[in-house]
């Protein structure tokens, strides 16, 4: 009798691990992981939310929401009630192996998605849930990427890319590439924010074969957030050499916020080379963002340098008196009043 009730106990013990998706808890979660591919079982779930697995990039720690402090100690979980606070990465969180895909389903199409680590808490509030486990790779990208082209949610994007195989890399570039709108920028970021190497190499391949304009602009920020060493390198090339002035103007202003240690210098170099007054006006501008007194200590410089074109020391002293600090103003007034 013993032995049964333990064989009993165990079975249970069995199915509710079995059935444990994540950290998700308070829901009604239905099995069904004989199904790999998410399109087949769409049209049965109306209502529901749809859950399966995909590989997550190496070393990416635990996308979740987060309440309180952002950069500080505060309280993971999600919930698929409500919106959510804070959302990412942190780099306190777990590593995680594999990301959840949480997927409401309305009229047979996507309305609502969460991206989720493993260890991410994920309140359902007594959702009806349908765990399909694991994924077929090619199926769960041609189910994201339909729904990231049909405009249904873009986090499908952001799931696409913390996707660890190389295919998924791929299909965002073909997404940046197609120059549509929103859907073309958002995959360009997600390139650089979470692609690293493969990232870059992409977003190099598109400078060079996207037409001048509002996207490929968008490259500049994508490289500032990348992780490949070369990225930052690539985007000081556009500063000096890029043939869209525009370009040029928004590549060192990212340098500034993203690597200002380096900036400073190739931002002295560019005041010497750039011919073009709109991004020489760009520059100075991101001069001003130099943290920690720099860019205070350079316009004042470039404010007194009599061999700066009238433009730059005009932009110098502009935004010299935007800043905070007491002792730049008293500077400049002391500078003016000579």
């Amino acid at each position: 009798m013993n032995t049964r009730l333990i064989g009993l106990a165990l079975l249970v013990l069995g199915t509710q691990c079995w059935a444990q998706v994540g950290g998700l808890y308070n829901a009604d979660v239905t099995e069904k992981t004989s199904v790999s591919d998410p399109a087949r079982i769409i049209k049965a779930l109306e209502g529901q939310w749809l859950a399966f697995n995909i590989p997550a990039m190496d070393g990416m720690t635990s996308p979740c929401c987060w309440k309180g402090k952002w950069n500080g100690v505060g309280e993971a979980g999600c919930s698929l009630d409500s919106d959510h606070q804070s959302y990412g990465s942190r780099s306190d969180a777990p590593v995680d192996n594999n990301v959840i895909v949480l997927s409401r389903i309305v009229g047979g199409k996507v309305v609502d998605m969460r991206v989720v680590g493993e260890s991410c808490p994920v309140d359902a509030a007594g959702a009806r849930v349908t765990w399909i486990g694991d994924v077929v790779e090619t199926d769960g990208l041609d189910w994201l990427e339909h729904v990231a082209r049909s405009d249904q949610d873009h986090a499908a994007l952001h799931a696409m890319a913390v996707h660890r195989g190389k295919e998924a890399g791929q299909r965002l570039f073909k997404l940046a590439k197609n120059n549509d709108g929103d859907l073309s920028g958002d995959a360009i970021f997600w390139l650089g924010h979470s692609r690293g190497q493969q990232g870059y190499s992409l977003l190099k391949t598109l400078l060079a074969e996207l037409p001048n304009g509002e996207n490929r602009r968008q490259i500049n920020f994508a490289l500032s957030q990348n992780s490949s060493p070369e990225a930052v390198q690539l985007l000081h090339e556009i500063s000096q050499s890029d043939n869209d002035p525009e370009q040029r103007g928004e590549a060192m202003f990212w340098l500034s916020q993203e690597h200002p240690a380096r900036a400073r210098e190739w931002l002295i170099e560019l005041l010497e080379t750039e011919q073009d007054s709109d991004v020489l006006e760009m520059a100075v501008f991101a001069i001003s963002q130099l943290p920690d007194g720099d860019g205070d200590a350079l316009l004042l410089e470039l404010a007194k340098d009599t061999r700066q074109p009238r433009s730059v020391r005009k932009q110098a002293i502009f935004w010299l008196a935007q800043s905070e600090s007491d002792d730049s103003v008293a500077l400049l007034s002391k500078l003016l009043t000579k």
